[in-house]
C-alpha cells in the first residue's frame, strides 16, 4: 500500500536523521530493524529496539522508570532494585544490597568509576540506554526516596514505588521537578493481597555540589487507598503541553480492575505548580468542569476523561502505566500506555485527541513489547522531554523472567 511506503520511507528518513546527532557510541547502541508502520488518525509509529538498560553497576536487576529533566539532566526513577555478585540472581548469597527505589541520570554511565568524561558534559549526547546510578561500586545504587520511620514506615514492611514521569517545574527554572510514588504495604503484597497504601508527593532537584539528584517528601500521603491516585500514572506539565501551558499541573489516576468495569479509565486533577504537594489547592475534573470535590474511584466513568476496559481470563483492567503529551506536528495530545492485564497483554497502545479533558480516540496497539519465554513485560515508559521534536521518543519496559529476574529494557519510538 502507498501509505504504508511513504510511511515506512519516512521514518527511516527519521533514524537517518536523528542518527545524524547521535551516532552510535558506547551508550548510544545503533538501533534495531523498525516495526511495521501503524498509522492511527493522522499518526504513524514505528518502533524499535535498543536492548537491555545498561548502568555504571554491573549487576543491577529492577523494574518500575519514567523520568524527566532537572537541571538540564535527564533523569530516570525505578522501583525495587537488587545489586548482586552475579547474573542472574539466583541464589540469596549472590545479593549484595536491595533498594526500595533509586533515580539514575540518563546517558551519563561514563562516571566517576571510568575515569571518562560524562555524557552529561556534552562529550555525547543522552542515552536511555544507559544509565549513570549514584552509590557505591561495592554496595549498589542508593535508595531514592526515603522512608518516614518516624511516620510508621520501614523498609522491611513499607515500599515505596515510583511508577511515574517527573515533571518540570517551569517556575523553578527546571531545577526542581515533582513526581508521585505509590507507597504499597508489603506483607499485604506477599499474601497477594491488594497492598496499594498511599502516594506520596516528590520534590526532586539537583545536589550543589555532587550534581546528584536528591528527593525529598514534603508529606507522607496525599491520595489514600479508595482513591484515584492523581499523578501517580503521569502528570503533563507545561513543557508537555501547546504554548507553554496554562500554570497548572495536570496530574493523571488510572482506574484499573474496578469493581464496575465502565469505571476503569482515567481521571484528572489540576493543581498550580507551587501547591503540588497540597492537596486543598487540587481541582478534580467531574465530568463537565474542574472544581473542589473528589470523584469516587469507582463511580461508573463519570468523571473520567478516558474510558478504557480490556477483559483478561474473567477480569477487568484499566490503563496500567504510561504518558501522555503534545505533539506540535499532529495537533493532538499522543498518549501511548500499556493496560494493567500487563502479565497476559504486552501491547503499547495509542490513543490521542485535542483535548485532555476528554475526545480520546479508541486505542489502537502499535507494537508488542518482547517478553522472555518464561515471565512477562511490564512497566511501560515514554520519555518525550528527550526530544523537543517529540518524533524520537524514548521507550523503556520491565521485562521479567523466573530464572534471570527483572531487567529494563529500552528503545524509540518514532512518530511520523
Amino acid at each position: 500500500m502507498k501509505w504504508a511506503k511513504k510511511a515506512a520511507s519516512k521514518a527511516n528518513d527519521l533514524v537517518r536523521e536523528h542518527g545524524a546527532t547521535q551516532r552510535p557510541t558506547e551508550s548510544q547502541p545503533a538501533p534495531g530493524p523498525l516495526s511495521a508502520p501503524v498509522t492511527v488518525g493522522q499518526i504513524t509509529t514505528q518502533v524499535c529496539v535498543l536492548g537491555q538498560q545498561q548502568s555504571n553497576f554491573p549487576h543491577i536487576f529492577r523494574d518500575g522508570g519514567g523520568g524527566g529533566t532537572v537541571g538540564g539532566k535527564h533523569l530516570i526513577i525505578f522501583a525495587d532494585g537488587m545489586y548482586t555478585r552475579g547474573e542472574p540472581p539466583t541464589h540469596p548469597s549472590r545479593m549484595v544490597s536491595f533498594v526500595s527505589n533509586s533515580v539514575a541520570v540518563a546517558g551519563d554511565v561514563v562516571g566517576p568509576f571510568s575515569g571518562k568524561t560524562a555524557a552529561g558534559s556534552g562529550s555525547q549526547p543522552a542515552s536511555l540506554a544507559q544509565v549513570f546510578d549514584t552509590g557505591t561500586l561495592d554496595r549498589g545504587p542508593v535508595q531514592a526516596v526515603p522512608f518516614l520511620t518516624e511516620q510508621g514506615e520501614s523498609a522491611m514492611d513499607t515500599a515505596i514505588w515510583p511508577n511515574c514521569n517527573i515533571a518540570t517545574l517551569p517556575a523553578t527554572g527546571g531545577t526542581v521537578a515533582v513526581g508521585y510514588a505509590e507507597v504499597i504495604d508489603r506483607n499485604l503484597f506477599r499474601q497477594q493481597k491488594f497492598a496499594l497504601l498511599y502516594n506520596t508527593p516528590l520534590e526532586i532537584r539537583l545536589d550543589g555540589r555532587s550534581g546528584q539528584p536528591v528527593v525529598s517528601r514534603p508529606c507522607k500521603s496525599l491520595f489514600v487507598v479508595g482513591e484515584p491516585m492523581f499523578g501517580s500514572f503521569c502528570v503533563v506539565y507545561p513543557e508537555l503541553m501547546p504554548d507553554g501551558g496554562d500554570g497548572y499541573l495536570y496530574l493523571f489516576g488510572r482506574v484499573s480492575e474496578a469493581a464496575n468495569p465502565q469505571s476503569n479509565g482515567l481521571k484528572l486533577a489540576r493543581v498550580r505548580q507551587q501547591g503540588f504537594a497540597d492537596r486543598s489547592q487540587f481541582e478534580f475534573w467531574d465530568g463537565r468542569r474542574f472544581g473542589p470535590r473528589m470523584p469516587a474511584l469507582d463511580d461508573g466513568g463519570a468523571a473520567s476523561v478516558f474510558h478504557y476496559s480490556q477483559e483478561a481470563f474473567g477480569k477487568h483492567y484499566g490503563p496500567g502505566s504510561g504518558e501522555i503529551w503534545w505533539s506540535a506536528a499532529h495537533g493532538a495530545y499522543v498518549m501511548l500506555f500499556q493496560n494493567g492485564a500487563a502479565a497476559v497483554d504486552n501491547s503499547i497502545y495509542l490513543s490521542h485527541s485535542t483535548s485532555l479533558v476528554g475526545g480520546w480516540s479508541a486505542p489502537v496497539c502499535v507494537y508488542k513489547i518482547p517478553r522472555f519465554e518464561d515471565g512477562y513485560s511490564y512497566c511501560f515508559h515514554a520519555y518525550p522531554n528527550m526530544d523537543p521534536t517529540r518524533r524520537v521518543v524514548p521507550i523503556s519496559w520491565t521485562q521479567d523472567s523466573k530464572t534471570r529476574s527483572c531487567r529494563i529494557h529500552t528503545g524509540q519510538v518514532l512518530f511520523s
